[in-house]
């Protein structure tokens, strides 16, 4: 199954045996992200029973994966968020569940088919698209190739990150990995060391 990434920001809401369970969905690609929208749903729900998530995805070459049940019973939140995650295939993304308690207890069982439908609902409704893994290359090329490098960008989607105009141009370029091969071939006989 190609991995999936969501798009935009999703949130839906369900209710089960009077308990409020806020799915919130986000694209995330690094720790610093992620605590940034812990935080602002933590001052968004300061009343909350509990906030949980489970998040996905590369920093650094690293895959970060981690899921937290916020004080529920062990296994009853994060990890079924994070199963949902995993079973449709998302990556660079954060599931966060918040719930608002509704005076009768729900069991373990009962837990886990909450948050593990209000994650499920939100990731079938959330607006996604295939993942498409990037790489990023730095290249050196004599001036006289400056027009081949940008057709060749084009063609293989790469955006031109950053451009040096020293003794050579040095180009930083980021693009899809499956471009890669291609895009190098067309600049071979021009690249300098």
């Amino acid at each position: 199954m190609p991995q999936r990434v969501l798009l935009r920001p999703h949130r839906i809401e369900l209710i089960e045996k009077h308990s409020r369970f806020i799915g919130i969905g986000f694209p995330c690609q690094s720790l610093d992200a992620f605590k940034r929208h812990k935080a602002d749903l933590e001052k968004e729900f300061p009343d909350a029973s509990h906030i949980t998530f489970a998040y996905k995805f590369f920093e650094q070459g690293q895959l970060q994966q981690r899921f937290s049940d916020a004080g529920e019973p062990s296994g009853t939140a994060g990890k079924p968020i994070l199963m949902h995650i995993e079973g449709q295939g998302l990556m660079d993304v954060v599931v966060f569940v918040v719930r608002y308690f509704g005076g009768v207890k729900l069991g373990a069982g009962g837990l886990v088919r909450a948050y593990g439908n209000t994650a499920k609902q939100l990731i079938l409704e959330a607006e996604t698209a295939e993942h498409i893994p990037l790489i990023t290359l730095a290249i050196n090329l004599p001036y006289s190739e400056q027009n081949r490098l940008d057709y060749l960008a084009r063609k293989h989607k790469a955006a031109i990150l950053h451009r040096e105009f020293a003794e050579d141009l040095k180009v930083e370029l980021e693009m899809p990995e499956a471009e890669k091969i291609g895009f190098l071939e067309g600049l071979t006989p021009y690249l300098k060391k």
